[in-house]
């Protein structure tokens, strides 16, 4: 079994006392808990400005801190130049060759044509200069493969420009669209990161403390403010044993409290399943009194504020 908080002895002394002298309880004490929440960044880094003090409300979104980004906002134009880089071998790829690099591909392929014309003339003459007994085979020989080398240099050239007006090949257009893919995750990553070091309200409520402030470190051990959300408020009460059956989950029962309006209401909502006992004590029968169950209850309209002692009374 758990031992109560000291607090929750204070409040619940009046009611065990006057179930041990055998009398009927009046009531049950207990007092108003907070359902708080604590706000701390994602990653490590510096404050350098916060928004929200303790005790103002704040909506749901709101900004309340910054962090330090200066890492982050240079891993995103990093990722953003190497976006704008891939994309433009892409399209460079993709366009083919540039007019000059064309026009110098037709100067090389009339070039060789004009060899071709060479060669095929020379031809021609050693031809004729051979069959009138004026050069030797081997001449003629050379003579022709010279001019067959030129037909060979022409056909290089004429496939060397269809290979310059074309586009770049699939595959390598593939791998530069993969470059943009991946220079495109790396640029969400950094916006995400960078994201990251503003802090917003996950809900609305109110501050109830701040932990740190601007020059200091935050992390997501170490947060910077505490806030109650709106509705995160319920009442904590001590169900004595003998009475845990008159008292089911559901039960209605009136709230008193200083400087409470009247006509306070609240309706059990949880019972711990196990009982709480202070001081230690040897369980009997006739100590049933000390034994108290946990309950949890759920007020009809406003609360009052955490910490708040609390008396409760069976509705007629």
């Amino acid at each position: 079994m758990t031992r109560l908080p000291l607090t929750a002895l204070l409040l619940a002394l009046p009611l065990w006392v006057s179930a041990c002298n055998g009398e009927p309880a009046p009531g049950l004490h207990g007092y108003v808990e907070g359902d708080f929440i604590r706000i701390a960044p994602e990653q490590p880094g510096l404050i350098i400005s916060t928004s929200a003090q303790e005790g103002q409300p704040v909506e749901t979104g709101a900004e309340l801190l910054r962090q330090d980004a200066t890492a982050e906002v240079a891993a995103l134009a990093a990722a953003s130049a190497r976006i704008d880089a891939a994309t433009a071998r892409y399209d460079d790829a993709l366009a083919g060759a540039r007019d000059p690099e064309i026009e110098a591909a037709r100067d090389q392929l009339r070039q060789a044509l004009a060899a071709q014309n060479d060669a095929a003339q020379a031809l021609d003459r050693n031809q004729s200069l051979f069959t009138d007994g004026h050069i030797s085979q081997a001449r003629l020989d050379t003579a022709r493969a010279a001019a067959d080398t030129a037909d060979a240099r022409v056909d290089e050239m004429r496939e060397r420009l269809n290979i310059v007006r074309l586009p770049a090949r699939a595959d390598q257009l593939r791998a530069l669209q993969a470059d943009i893919a991946g220079a495109e995750a790396e640029r969400d990553a950094a916006l995400y990161r960078l994201d990251l070091r503003t802090v917003s309200a996950p809900s609305g409520g109110r501050i109830h403390r701040q932990l740190r402030f601007v020059g200091e470190q935050a992390g997501p051990t170490a947060p910077v403010f505490e806030i109650l959300p709106t509705g995160a408020v319920h009442a904590l009460l001590f169900i004595p044993e003998p009475q845990l059956a008159r008292l089911p989950v559901g039960t209605r029962l009136a709230v008193r409290c200083d400087n409470c309006p009247a006509g306070m209401r609240v309706t059990i909502a949880t019972i711990a399943d196990e009982a709480e006992f202070t001081p230690p004590i040897l369980y009997s029968d006739s100590e049933r009194a000390r034994l108290v169950f946990r309950a949890e209850a759920r007020f009809d309209g406003a609360a009052p504020p955490p910490g708040t002692p609390l008396f409760f009374e069976p509705l007629p």
